[in-house]
């Protein structure tokens, strides 16, 4: 039986005989009995076993235990399972690294394998589990068809910047490596590898280059155009070197794409997503919630009741860029938001803000653009607790013409991107959608700072070691 059934009904469980399996997180020795604390990874407190005699378990071995369930005299604590049989099912070495003394949780990062066994990674990864249960919910009861696209892909999204090339080849034969890179040196004499054209793909597995996608955004919307709201769970990828505490080298990636919508009506099903997904892990993740709050994520449960009350403001990028000045901020009309442009923002209107209405100058080509062709359609979702932006979204430019002239201004080439014209010419529609980090938004339900421990097996710049 799991840990977390027996705390759901404990009370028609108690005097009843059960059997429970799990690794041990504590033994402790007395006299003539052992009190061991079992955990199956389902609940975040585990259940107390007392076993007769006064054998010590080492922290990390695997029992089965059939034993009565009774009432706890210990303050605290509901129940305990006075253990009849015990079944030794895998020991552990005394290498074992959680056994030692409290750990941070960037010590626990060099054991990824391992870290689910402690009660704050335990807790992480169910709310994320959480998560995922309610995203599905949501949009199925929106109507949304869950589909995914491919990952491999001859496009390159937004111009090429940050993609992972995929190729067969075995880069580790010297001879092979230089078919594709060459050597330049800048003013100061630094060497670096650059690639070339030399490489004979038409012998590679796709006989053309190809990358890891960086976005499914475009062929999600041609699903969209058939299908109407469509939504994937996607793996994206992103080639870029940065060690900052919220980003990846491959990341979940939650995308939608809906027909026949305004940005306004996008913009809302944004915040109505995330204030569903809030309820959802109050109400399935209470435990969890608790856990981290009371160790690792001070406020934590108070910060997600605060999310589904609370207005999302919608402001303009002008108006918000003026907020900014007015508060002492450096920033210009035409330059991006900074994390402190960001806080500041979030700090002003004392809560999430969507920031509308970018200039087309610093966004991408395939948003819809103003009459005047300076401004586009889009926003960005920028929520507080460090979190910073959630969601970009956009309505997508929905005329051949304007989208044509965008790419071409660009420099995004069309040749690849001929699917994704053509559905300017074949019924074009009105239509948008936006993305979100699916760890970066377990960032927000956990309190993590770091989006390295969001994650089961983190993949990262210099950091791929699973």
């Amino acid at each position: 039986m799991r840990i977390s059934d027996i705390f759901n009904s404990y009370e028609t469980l108690l005097d009843s005989n059960i059997l429970v399996q799990g690794w041990v997180t504590t033994s402790r020795p007395q006299k003539d009995v052992t009190f061991v604390k079992l955990n199956d990874g389902s609940h975040p407190e585990g259940i107390q076993v007392i076993v007769n005699g006064s054998d010590k378990f080492v922290v990390g071995t695997s029992l089965q235990i059939n034993g009565k369930l009774v009432k706890s005299p210990a303050e605290g604590q509901l129940f305990e399972l006075l253990s009849d049989s015990l079944v030794v099912l895998g020991h552990c070495d005394n290498s074992y690294p959680l056994s030692k003394t409290k750990m941070s949780l960037d010590h626990l990062r060099n054991f990824a394998h391992l870290r689910a066994r402690t009660a704050t990674f335990g807790s992480v990864f169910r709310i994320k589990s959480a998560i995922s249960h309610a995203t599905h919910n949501f949009f199925e009861e929106k109507g949304y068809f869950h589909l995914d696209p491919n990952i491999i892909t001859v496009n390159e999204c937004e111009g090429g910047a940050g993609v992972f090339q995929v190729t067969e080849k075995d880069i580790s034969i010297p001879s092979k490596l230089a078919l594709e890179m060459s050597e330049t040196k800048d003013v100061n004499g630094k060497v670096t590898k650059v690639k070339t054209d030399n490489y004979d793909w038409s012998q590679d597995h796709f006989e053309k280059p190809v990358y890891l996608t960086v976005s499914s955004q475009l062929q999600l919307e041609a699903i969209a155009c058939a299908m109407g709201s469509v939504y994937t769970t996607n793996k994206s990828f992103r080639s870029e070197h940065s060690s900052t505490n919220k980003h990846l080298s491959e990341f979940t990636h939650l995308e939608i794409e809906s027909c026949f919508l305004t940005l306004d009506e996008l913009m809302q099903v944004g915040e109505d997503y995330i204030k569903f997904v809030a309820k959802y892990v109050l109400d399935k993740s209470v435990n969890d919630i608790k856990n981290l709050d009371k160790f690792v994520s001070k406020g934590l449960k108070d910060r997600i009741e605060t999310i589904i009350t609370t207005p999302f403001h919608r402001v303009k990028y002008t108006e918000a860029i003026s907020i900014a000045q007015s508060k002492g901020k450096t920033i210009k009309f035409g330059e991006d938001l900074s994390s402190e442009i960001e806080n500041c923002l979030t700090e002003h209107f004392c809560g999430p803000v969507f920031v509308s209405h970018w200039p087309i100058a610093i966004k991408s080509f395939y948003m819809k653009q103003d009459e005047d062709e300076t401004l586009c359609h889009n926003f960005d979702l920028l929520m507080p607790y460090k979190i910073g932006e959630l969601i970009g979204g956009s309505m997508r430019e929905d005329n051949y013409d304007k989208l044509l002239m965008m790419m071409k201004r660009k420099g995004v080439s069309e040749e690849p991107m001929k699917f994704y014209t053509d559905l300017r010419l074949y019924g074009s529609v009105p239509h948008g959608g936006f993305g979100l980090g699916f760890d970066r938004m377990t960032m927000l339900f956990t309190g993590m700072e770091n989006i390295k421990d969001t994650v089961p097996f983190p993949i990262a710049f210099r950091n791929c070691a699973y």
